[in-house]
This record gives C-alpha cells, structure tokens and sequence, in this order.
C-alpha cells in the first residue's frame, strides 16, 4: 500500500519542518510518496524543503516504511486548491491525502488508516479525530470522534449547520479522487467543503475513533475568514429550504446552548428528529479495526 500526502505551501519557514517530519517519520507497512507543491516561498520555506531532501538522499533520515519518495516543486499558483490538484495529479498511491504546512500528523495515523483500509476493502474515504493545537504545538483540546450521514454531506449541512469535517484527518482511495479528478479552484477558502459534497455522491464517509493529526489555530489563517467562506458554501451548496434541513437546524441550534458534548436530551432529541439509529463507527480493539454501533450522532 502507497500513500501520496500532498502539502500546499507558501511562505510557510515557521511551522513546514514539523509538517515535514511528521510525514516522514510514518512507521508501517506501507510505501509513502510525499509531494511538497510551494506557491513561490521567499522565506526561506525552500530551504527546509530541501534539506530534507538532501537528508533523504544521503540516507541520513531514518525510514520507518518500505520506502519514501520525496518531491518537491515551487511556481506560482493560484492559492491553495491549484497547489493541491497539481500536487494530486502528479499522485501514484493508493491512498490519498493533504496535509497544510502549518498541520501535522500524529504517530502512527499511517499504520492505523492502512490497516483500517486493508481490513474494509468496501470503505472508500475515512476520518479520524483531529486534535486542536496552538501555536507553540500545546494542545488545546481533542475534538469528538463525529459521526456522517451520507445525505447530509450531500446537502451540506456539515460545516454550515452541524460540525466540520476537518480535512487534516480525511484520508481517501484513488479511485474516489478519480471519480471527482479535481477541486474546484474557483473557491479559495471551502475547496474542502466542496470535496467532501462529490465524495459523498458515491461514497459514505466513516469514523475512525483515534486521533489522527493536528491542526493549529493561528492568527491570519485563511479559516478564520468564516465570512467569505459562508458566501462560497453558499455558491457550492445552495442550503434547501425542506423539513430535513429544518430539524437539523433547530437541533443544532438547541445543541450550541449547552455547553455539553453528550446530553442524554439530546441524543432523545436526535432520535425523534432524525430516527436514525443505526450508526456505526469504527473503534481499534486490540490494534485491529473493529465496526461498533454509536450511541449518538457522536461516537
């Protein structure tokens, strides 16, 4: 099994090494092929870039998978998701994902995605927990292991009127990339959004309960523009105006008013509004991947 890890760059000396190592140090029985894809840096983000490099290729970077290949390229681009669909287009793995060069993955994400991917063959895209750091890499908190329903993801509804799906913990398989082949580089700051609404057309979305990575708040990142980013859901995903997308409001917006991760209220509340269940999830007992049956929308 191959995974191709792309990271979009620019001008990113302060936070990239630790994105780097976090790739590279990926322990398992799998190959890695990591595409580094940098709008232009001037920072000195290249010069990290190819230290790393020059480390590979001396062997003076110790390899804990079958192999690591390592490629880097620096032009200008037209933001973020033009960096990724080219860093994706040049992608030969099997499993696919992106990481920012202000994020990074936690040990051994590689090695539990892999073997969840190897026991599921079905399952075609998974999301494990992302924890939430600050800038000096303290963690400021571990987010819940959320559940997906598959017609909500379709709708939109996650991200604009329930949780995220945050990106940095995503990983999917190559033939799902292929069925969407690109991002649209129309949006600058919900590509995501818009990746995940495709997938969803042909694909459930399935939980993994470990965390997987971390992504960094920061002062000036591009997520915090949530403004601009509601406008480009809204081009994406006009929200439908029917009974569905109604109860999911309102159960939302009961659910901001407490500051409870799990209420016995609100999982009552769930199952009346939505009767959903029949959640699953999947839980690593005993180092293997197991599916579970969820209490509540949140595993």
């Amino acid at each position: 099994m191959k995974f191709s890890i792309v990271t979009p760059v620019f001008n990113g000396k302060k936070f990239i090494e630790e994105t780097i190592k976090s790739v590279l140090s990926q322990e398992g029985n799998f190959e890695i092929e990591y595409i580094i894809q940098d709008g232009g840096s001037t920072d000195g983000t290249l010069d990290i870039i190819r230290r790393y490099e020059k480390l590979l290729t001396e062997k003076q970077y110790p390899i804990k998978c079958h192999a690591i290949s390592y490629q880097w390229f620096s032009q200008k681009d037209k933001g973020m998701y033009d960096a990724i669909n080219k860093g994706l287009a040049r992608a030969t793995g099997d499993i696919y994902g992106w990481i920012n060069s202000d994020d990074f993955y936690l040990i051994d994400a590689f090695a539990t995605v892999a073997k969840t991917f190897t026991t599921f063959p079905n399952i075609k895209w998974l999301k494990g927990i992302t924890c939430v750091i600050d800038e000096s890499s303290n963690l400021i908190k571990k987010l819940p292991c959320y559940l997906y329903n598959q017609k909500w993801i379709q709708h939109g509804v996650y991200g604009r009127n329930a949780y995220f799906i945050h990106q940095d913990s995503v990983f999917w398989k190559n033939d799902l990339w292929k069925k969407i082949n690109n991002i649209d580089e129309r949006f600058e700051l919900a590509g995501d959004y818009y990746l995940w609404i495709q997938f969803a057309r042909h694909s459930s979305l399935w939980s993994i309960n470990i965390p997987l990575s971390s992504f960094r708040k920061k002062g000036g990142q591009l997520s915090n523009d949530m403004n601009n980013y509601r406008k480009e859901q809204g081009i994406i995903s006009p929200s439908p105006k029917n009974w569905l997308i109604f109860r999911i409001k309102l159960f939302f917006w009961l659910k901001s008013k407490t500051s409870s991760v799990f209420n016995p209220f609100f999982l009552l509340l769930y199952k009346l509004l939505f009767w959903d269940r029949n959640k699953y999830y999947i839980e690593i007992q005993n180092s293997q991947p197991t599916i579970t049956k969820a209490r509540s929308y949140i595993a």
